[in-house]
């Protein structure tokens, strides 16, 4: 069952995206079976990139993250991830990690997007939903999903990240600023995204126009490059 997405600006609970989450106890019991299913099927049906639990008001350690190949091709230094559910998740950087500055929003910040500063490679520690423990790193793309879904259980948001010197805007303003820095190639993926994926699936009125609103920034982008 899909479950509904918390945000700063609105929202029942809005007090869970700031606070630490619980860590999980091993091993599962039922409620958190059926409430890992239910995180997984929102995260797929948002078609995002990483979802905490946090975000959907339930205060525990569990994420769920994954890269599509269509994700991939419009990020730098991305592969493709396969849906993957981490319980109790940590991180550090490595000690050859830089910061780096990228694009990021986020489901639980309406208002607000912008390039945040990230580690390119990180070290991570978790476990998985049959209890195995990893221990792995992670670079590029990935890495910054990990920290962005890892910082939602420590009640940390990119506006928390997004310090003065970031450029940083609505949505709205960032777009066409982030959509110019895009390959002629990217450009043209997220066009055939739009009209062949989501103008055709979605039954969301709102998010119909928003799509649309960006199928026409995209489009025009797209005539600027190619002239």
């Amino acid at each position: 069952m899909p479950l509904d997405v918390v945000t700063i600006e609105h929202g029942p609970h809005p007090e869970v995206l700031r606070s630490e989450a619980q860590a999980v106890i091993f091993p599962l019991t039922e409620q958190d079976i059926t409430f890992i299913d239910n995180l997984k099927n929102t995260f797929l049906q948002l078609n995002g990139v990483g979802l905490a639990a946090p975000q959907v008001g339930v205060a525990k350690k569990i994420i769920v993250y994954g890269i599509s190949q269509k994700a991939a091709f419009i990020r730098k230094n991305a592969k493709v991830v396969p849906t993957t559910v981490l319980i109790n998740p940590q991180y550090v950087p490595t000690t050859d990690a830089k910061r780096v500055y990228d694009w990021e929003g986020c489901f639980s910040v309406e208002k607000l997007t912008g390039k945040v500063p990230r580690y390119d490679k990180i070290h991570y520690t978790a476990f998985l939903t049959d209890g195995n423990f990893i221990s792995e790193t992670a670079e590029g793309f990935t890495a910054r999903v990990l920290q962005h879904e890892i910082d939602h259980i420590n009640g940390k948001l990119i506006t928390d990240r997004l310090s003065t010197d970031c450029i940083q805007g609505s949505p709205q303003e960032m777009s066409r600023l982030r959509y110019s820095e895009m390959t002629i190639e990217q450009l043209e993926h997220i066009q055939k995204m739009i009209k062949d994926d989501s103008l055709s699936t979605t039954t969301n009125t709102d998010r119909k126009q928003t799509l649309a609103a960006t199928l026409e920034m995209v489009e025009a982008i797209l005539a600027e490059k190619s002239s």
